[in-house]
């Protein structure tokens, strides 16, 4: 047997670890039953066939005159091709002990991949999910770890900088805001407290990793602030959209739906949901909302967002396109409990109309706020003229402080900012003279 030089038994030695390593990894997958039996059976018979090639280039291996079969397995002070001596009746029961002293199969010595142990997590965080969160989970693993050498890991040799590099590499390459940035790290820090309660390791490597270190890293993606509402000369260019688009459509349902949005800055689910019950005189009560499934592909009617109902005020504007809804329905005979029905008897989804508002604002040349941009615009021309958040906040469905963190905006006009500087500049020079 030819004897191998340092660097042909460096990538022997490398090749031969790895394989081990896929190997138990695939034993773990087989006693956690999450994959398929026959499959990754074929799996391990393939990398067992290749770890034998491997120890064969490294050892000798050799029929004996008395019959046997024999070989060398690794010995402590002793060189390949030579070390401790082996000897089976046949070749089959020889293959076996080398594969047994290579894979040692007990469970103890199997320690499972980042992404088997995200895996193990995500067992049981699925029970306390929605059907879409498991679907934006499932998302984010896709684009944040799938292909990578990190998801191969196994559990004890990531380390504080083994992290940190992943992370500093995907920001970069992904260009990750933020906010994702903030996701990224918070399923590595689930995964690893995973471990961690399951006795898989006893290190903590994210203990010292905070999301300040990396978020001078990320790319900003903000808004400008004027793409966060919609101005009232771009308000006045959506009505009159509108009729432009949709004027020859009368039973164009989603149309109406922006119009309403326009007036209540109410959530798309809430107005697809809405019945004619649901209105009198004074109000409307929202209580409901259409939630689309996408794991499943399914529309159905839940709570509202905040699983609260509350009640928005009626007023002359609302009444008059709330009259002509039904007017329209009842003249091509299409009046049913829905508002906006979808004409069979049943509701459109809320997408219709956010679909029929981006198809609105392209035509127009504004930007694309959407919907919740109709939110935001009604909630801060409420809050310029002097409405109080909570009164604001209850009406649009959310708590103060979400109103104040992300809904309000100021919506004047430079005609306005300048009538209040000279009004207090006038002041402060009255003052002096």
């Amino acid at each position: 047997m030819k004897k191998l030089d340092t660097y042909e038994m460096q990538v022997l030695n490398h090749t031969l670890e790895k394989q081990i390593e896929h190997v138990k990894s695939l034993l773990l997958d087989i006693k956690n039953d999450r994959i398929d039996l026959a499959y990754v059976q074929k799996l391990i018979d393939m990398n067992k066939k290749e770890i034998l090639e491997i120890h064969k280039q490294k050892y000798k291996f050799w029929h004996g005159k008395n019959g046997n079969w024999n070989t060398y397995l690794p010995k402590e002070n002793i060189e390949p091709p030579y070390g401790r001596l082996v000897s089976k009746v046949d070749e089959d029961r020889l293959n076996k002990a080398i594969i047994d002293y290579y894979i040692k199969e007990d469970k103890a010595d199997i320690v499972p991949t980042f992404k088997q142990v995200y895996e193990m997590w995500r067992e049981v965080k699925n029970l306390e999910l929605s059907d879409n969160s498991i679907l934006r989970y499932d998302s984010d693993y896709v684009r944040f770890f799938e292909g990578s050498n990190f998801e191969m890991l196994p559990m004890n040799e990531i380390t504080e900088n083994t992290i940190k590099k992943f992370m500093l590499e995907n920001i970069t390459n992904l260009k990750l805001c933020r906010g994702a940035c903030k996701k990224l790290l918070g399923y590595i820090r689930n995964t690893v407290r995973y471990a961690r309660i399951e006795k898989i390791i006893t290190d903590n490597p994210v203990e010292f990793l905070e999301l300040k270190q990396f978020n001078r890293h990320c790319t900003e993606k903000e808004k400008p602030i004027e793409e966060h509402f919609f101005a009232d000369n771009e308000l006045l260019k959506i009505q009159k959209g509108l009729n432009e688009l949709y004027g020859d459509k009368p039973l164009y349902i989603p149309r109406y739906g922006v119009e309403l949005a326009i007036l209540t800055g109410m959530r798309v689910g809430e107005i697809a949901s809405l019945k004619w019950t649901d209105i009198n005189a004074d109000c409307i009560r929202i209580h409901t909302s259409v939630k689309h499934n996408r794991l499943k592909n399914e529309c159905y009617i839940d709570t509202t967002k905040t699983k609260k109902g509350r009640e928005f005020p009626m007023c002359d504007e609302i009444a008059s396109l709330l009259k002509r809804i039904k007017s329209i329905q009842e003249e091509h005979g299409c009046l049913c409990d829905f508002i906006f029905t979808n004409c069979e008897g049943g509701y459109i989804s809320g997408q219709l109309i956010s679909d029929c508002m981006k198809r609105l604002t392209n035509h127009l040349g504004i930007h694309g706020g959407g919907i919740t941009a109709l939110r935001k615009t009604i909630n801060s021309n409420l809050r310029h003229n002097g409405v109080p958040v909570t009164i604001v906040a209850s009406m649009l469905g959310h708590s103060p402080e979400v109103n104040e963190k992300y809904y309000t905006y100021d919506t004047s006009s430079l005609a306005e900012k300048q009538k209040i500087v000279k009004d207090r500049n006038a002041k402060v020079t009255s003052l002096v003279s």
